[in-house]
């Protein structure tokens, strides 16, 4: 920065010799002139030094302040991008004791500790559209060694390390005020009918009697008369139980000739208008799925391919703090149309050196619950449900070790929670499995009558944040 200045004493030498022209002065009033011209000559240069000094002093501040704005801007577009990000999560450790008997074999696995740990994302891009994501891990302790599994389970069972697996990664988009697509990795785990032993609210879309664990698909959502107050809405569904060749080759290509396992479904629900009820959800469902694979580890003939279609059918309704007290139940029905083609695949010792084919007959299930909260933070349930024979639905992701929706046979399961505070409870639990019959949670091969069960105590630590 620069500044232009007359010398006060060329100023002042002009004027004098004006002044001269006009006037005769004496040489002692010339030599007072001359003096106090020399003295305001340093004054006006001691006068520049100073001002160079606090030129360079504000030029200096404003590049420091300057790059103090930058930074500033940096880090607010920095936090404002982190922002858009809402970050949640959930730790849980249990302790399992288990004890049973297989094919005639009794066993017993005590004191086997498990580590479960959920972090939930979720971001509004805009008005009309938000993403939403959870990361899982869920692993035993002390176990480092991997397994081999299909995708839905990973990060819904022990795989045997503490990968993060990405369990939920969707987009909700508002088409309009009553019809949303939701697009990507579903939230299709831990739905209705768990809420209540885990203790949360709904975090899925679909009975977890008919379905639970991962899946990536589209679902179109509509509201049917968004002013009513039992607030219908219908869904349908589009997604993959098993696309051909990509797990096996880094390019999509279909080296076996086995076709894509496709699921179609369509969904109502609603709130009952019984006002006295209190909270309530009321869901039917259908789902149909083609091309049933044999088993999607296996991708090499006679040993895999396509056994057939299945059509599943379900009823679902729970109520919770019914009719105004701390009782809250649910009740979950299914049931399972399997279409074999004919076809059999032959797994060895899975399948006992058999060729074995899609389940030929139809099955059925429910599933119950009730759980009444104290005052104090403890809380009492009891779960209850029933496969028949040829019982089969989506619930191979389960977090459950048991899996015990998809039993043959009757499970009881009785439980007491302590809510510590808001975000944290302490549940201790006894699951007590008889099974009728084999191959439960299996779509092919022949059931046969089995006095197998299980056993399981346990105690769970949950912390949500």
């Amino acid at each position: 920065m620069m500044i232009k200045k007359i010398g006060l004493s060329t100023v002042l030498i002009a004027s004098l010799a004006v002044s001269i022209n006009a006037k005769t002065y004496s040489q002692a009033d010339m030599d007072k002139v001359l003096q106090r011209l020399d003295r305001l000559e340093k004054a006006l240069e001691m006068q520049k030094v100073e001002t160079d000094k606090k030129l360079a002093k504000i030029e200096s501040s404003t590049d420091e302040e300057i790059e103090a704005l930058n930074e500033r801007a940096d880090d607010n577009e920095f936090q404002a991008s982190m922002n858009r990000i809402k970050w949640g999560g959930e730790f849980e450790v249990s302790s399992n004791n288990i004890e049973g008997k297989s094919q005639g074999v009794k066993y017993r696995d005590n004191n086997t500790w498990t580590t479960k740990l959920f972090l939930s994302m979720e971001s509004k891009i805009n008005d009309n559209t938000k993403f939403t994501g959870r990361l899982a891990m869920y692993k035993n302790w002390s176990d480092s060694s991997g397994v081999n599994l299909t995708d839905s389970a990973e990060g819904r069972k022990p795989v045997g390390s503490s990968e993060l697996f990405v369990e939920r990664a969707y987009v909700d988009y508002k088409v309009n005020n009553n019809i949303a697509l939701t697009i990507g990795r579903q939230p299709s785990s831990d739905g209705p009918g768990m809420s209540l032993v885990n203790n949360t609210k709904r975090k899925s879309t679909y009975p977890s009697l008919l379905f639970d664990g991962a899946t990536d698909g589209i679902v179109a959502t509509a509201k049917l008369s968004p002013k009513s107050s039992m607030n219908p809405i219908v869904r349908a569904a589009y997604g993959k139980g098993f696309q051909k060749g990509t797990n096996y080759s880094p390019y999509t290509v279909n080296q076996n000739d086995i076709d894509d396992l496709n699921v179609y479904g369509a969904f109502y629900e609603m709130n009952l208008p019984i006002k006295s009820m209190g909270d309530n959800l009321f869901v039917v469902s259908y789902v149909h799925a083609t091309d049933f694979v044999g088993h999607s580890q296996y991708t090499t003939a006679p040993n895999n391919g396509n056994l057939g279609d299945m059509d599943l059918y379900g009823l679902y309704f729970e109520n919770n703090k019914a009719f105004g007290t701390n009782l809250s139940y649910f009740i979950s029905a299914g049931w399972n149309n399997p279409d074999s083609n004919g076809k059999t695949v032959n797994f060895g010792a899975l399948t006992g050196n058999q060729n074995v084919s899609l389940i030929k007959d139809s099955g059925s299930a429910y599933h119950i619950g009730t759980r009444y909260d104290f005052s104090n933070g403890i809380k009492l349930g009891y779960e209850f449900n029933h496969g028949s024979k040829y019982w089969y639905s989506f619930t191979n992701g389960s977090s459950d070790l048991l899996n015990k929706l998809a039993t043959r046979g009757d499970v009881n399961d009785i439980y007491a929670i302590y809510q510590i505070d808001l975000n944290q409870f302490i549940r201790l639990g006894y699951t007590m499995i008889d099974y009728d019959y084999t191959g439960s949670g299996w779509h092919i091969g022949e059931p046969i009558t089995t006095d197998d069960y299980i056993n399981r105590a346990y105690g769970v630590y949950n912390l949500k944040f």
